[in-house]
């Protein structure tokens, strides 16, 4: 038996495939980058690369969550300092923070902080839980949400504090807002010292971070 199709009839057949491979083609691109999203959300970051005087290394292990602490230790140093600087006048100054939507809404109501503007970033699908907040708060609030920050920060790597500054304002000078980072940059480079110098989870590595401290 011999089969033949009419021109009119392989045209048909090709511009039925393509329809079907197509979008075949288009999903399996979308389905990629949905998986490799859903992925990264997934598996937390357990590195990060710090350049020290121009040597850089690599934190794993214990030293990248040495390395968490200290930078949630430096998140209380910051709001101390700015704190420290505004004074006794009791001040009404911008702030922001930003956490998980338990943790913003906690200090929404626990504390007497007037919100102007919240951004809530993710949803269920995306395996985001994040909010930003912008507002303003007296002095004496902020020592409240500082002391508690503290009370509750111990070495909590897992579940970091919300994070929380004051924003440029009046009651801080540009000198004074120098000056606290300074103080900041060698607070965090005597803590990166101390993990480089304990070795544990510490690797040379190539110089390819954002994130660099001189002395």
């Amino acid at each position: 038996m011999v089969f033949w199709l009419s021109s009119l009839g392989v045209g048909k057949s090709l511009r039925n495939l393509q329809f079907i491979i197509v979008p075949g083609i288009v999903i399996g691109i979308i389905g990629g980058i949905l998986l490799f999203f859903a992925a990264y959300n997934y598996y937390p970051q357990k590195n990060v690369n710090i350049n020290l005087n121009g040597k850089c290394y690599e934190f794993l292990d214990q030293a990248y969550q040495k390395y968490q602490y200290l930078v949630s230790l430096r998140e209380k140093e910051l709001l101390k300092l700015q704190i420290d600087s505004l004074g006794e006048s009791n001040t009404f100054v911008p702030i922001t923070f930003s956490g998980s939507s338990d943790e913003v809404d906690n200090i929404i109501e626990k504390f007497d902080v007037n919100v102007t503007e919240i951004q809530t970033i993710g949803d269920q699908k995306t395996q985001v839980d994040k909010k930003i907040v912008r507002g303003v708060a007296s002095s004496t609030i902020l020592e409240q949400i500082l002391n508690n920050i503290s009370d509750s920060g111990a070495d909590n790597t897992t579940n970091p504090i919300p994070k929380i500054g004051i924003l440029p304002n009046s009651g801080i000078s540009a000198s004074e807002s120098a000056k606290i980072s300074d103080n900041i940059d060698q607070f965090m480079i005597s803590g990166l010292k101390k993990i480089i110098g304990e070795k544990n989870g510490v690797k040379a590595t190539e110089c390819r971070s954002a994130i660099i401290y001189n002395d």
